[in-house]
């Protein structure tokens, strides 16, 4: 794969290949995407992914976080005709998985 870091450039440690877990949160919504592959350094836990990869998290994370953030707008107010009486906020949570 073609950009990778195989020296960590902190502490000049030869990195490990390694699946991670990505963490992200716009519009008040947190989004988590598991098994992104990446160079890990041993010594310092710093993660570099490859750039094309990267994007590609991104991208899908984001397409990801625009479709929950209209679908919680269309729901909430379903919700809020189905239990008026109810005060509990909708929740703005989600978790994505790669499987191979």
């Amino acid at each position: 794969m073609k950009g990778l870091i195989t020296i960590c450039p902190e502490c000049q440690v030869k990195t490990e290949l390694r699946e991670i877990t990505v963490e992200f949160e716009r519009k008040g919504i947190r989004a988590t995407m598991s098994g992104i592959p990446a160079m890990v350094c041993p010594n310092c836990g710093e993660e570099y992914i490859p750039g094309e990869i990267g994007g590609d998290v991104i991208d899908v994370v984001s397409r990801a976080i625009d479709y929950l953030e209209a679908l919680l707008k269309r729901s909430e107010v379903r919700r809020k005709e189905l239990l008026p009486d109810q005060l509990t906020p909708s929740p703005k949570r989600l978790e994505l998985a790669l499987a191979s």
